[in-house]
């Protein structure tokens, strides 16, 4: 790759403006038209670009070239000068050349050189402690399941975790391949947080994410209970286990052994309880893994806040828009799917109320 090289006296409002006087001198980027991904993606932290991020998720149609490319501009950001050379001589190969990644790249390059690289970068908040999404939690407690109190994420509107990504060595496994029993909802006069999955006592189960495990002890009606908090954000609950295979504040990877199948605490019979939670919230697992497939719908969740806790949105969502004259059966087929699944995609039920304006979920 060929830069072009000229001088000119560097100005902070203005980076790529020409002086014919002063002795600093730079080496400018080559740009290839107006095309950007952002203006540009490599000044945006990371709280802003998942901003961004967010809005794209929420039009219509939702651009997934850009997102990607949105991603892999930061994923730029862990290699070394002779890597990314490489990058930019594999894009010009391409059969589209992605001018737009490209001027991305060649403006992080350049700006490389006057600032070097930030000591962390990526799409996840990250600081020093050795805990697992310190930034999103700033706490860490291996006695109480739930610590986190309602000022943790009352001032949230909305992040992007990633789940599967090689760069963060971030990896998925069922917990245990076994037939589903309950699903997340309403269940008998009280809300159930996760779903139930059936096994016998002994059978092993696994952490569904690599983290490291927050809660390993008897915690009332869950029985015995493995909490995990993972690098993304997210904790898993296991429940009513027979024997713990780890303990608070070890690491441990996707698939690996944390525990065996039991019927402790408040269980009618031998079963897992599985809960996926973001600060103390509990979210609908199945909008996250597909359980009848045994694989995560999505390699990117939207956590989005709602009023009374928060909906998870699988990348790639379709969503409808309520107009004047819908109702249930007919968006249901238009969209070939039934009535029973339209509403169980979004919480809602036969007889509930539709507004014009308002988002169906439709499918992932």
């Amino acid at each position: 790759m060929v830069f072009s090289l000229f001088s000119f006296k560097y100005h902070p409002s203005d980076p790529l403006k020409k002086s014919s006087k002063g002795k600093d001198t730079l080496s400018a980027m080559v740009t290839y038209g107006d095309n950007w991904l952002t203006r540009q993606a490599f000044d945006l932290d990371q709280q802003n670009l998942a901003l961004i991020i967010d809005s794209l998720y929420s039009l219509n149609v939702i651009p997934a070239e850009t997102i990607k490319n949105l991603y892999f501009a930061f994923a730029v950001r862990k290699k070394s000068d002779e890597q990314i050379d490489g990058v930019l001589d594999s894009l010009f190969h391409l059969d589209t050349i992605p001018y737009a990644l490209i001027n991305e790249i060649q403006f992080y390059v350049n700006k490389k050189e006057r600032e070097g690289l930030p000591e962390h970068f990526g799409l996840l908040p990250q600081d020093d402690s050795p805990y697992p999404a310190n930034a999103f939690y700033h706490s860490w407690d291996t006695k109480y399941h739930n610590p986190y109190k309602y000022e943790l994420w009352k001032k949230d509107s909305s992040h992007i975790l990633v789940l599967v990504d090689s760069v963060w060595n971030c990896d998925f496994a069922i917990p245990f391949d076994g037939k589903k029993t309950s699903s997340y909802g309403w269940r008998e006069g009280k809300n159930h947080n996760g779903i139930d999955i059936d096994l016998e006592v002994w059978n092993p189960v696994v952490a569904a994410f690599p983290g490291m495990v927050r809660i390993a002890r008897t915690s009332g009606g869950f029985g015995r209970l493995v909490v995990i908090r993972h690098d993304n954000g997210l904790e898993t609950y296991y429940a009513h286990l027979h024997r713990y295979k780890v303990k608070a504040n070890e690491r441990v990877e996707a698939g690996q052994v944390i525990g065996l199948g039991g019927s402790s605490g408040q269980s009618t019979g031998s079963h897992l309880h599985f809960e996926i939670r973001f600060k103390g919230i509990p979210i609908n697992p199945e909008n996250i893994i597909s359980f009848k497939e045994k694989k995560l719908i999505s390699d990117t969740l939207l956590i989005e806040k709602i009023k009374y806790g928060y909906s998870a949105i699988p990348k790639g969502t379709l969503f409808y828009t309520i107009k004047k004259g819908d109702y249930l059966y007919k968006i249901a087929n238009e969209f070939g799917i039934s009535v029973k699944n339209l509403c169980s995609l979004n919480g809602i039920n036969r007889n509930s109320v539709l507004r014009v304006g308002q988002k169906l979920r439709i499918k992932t």
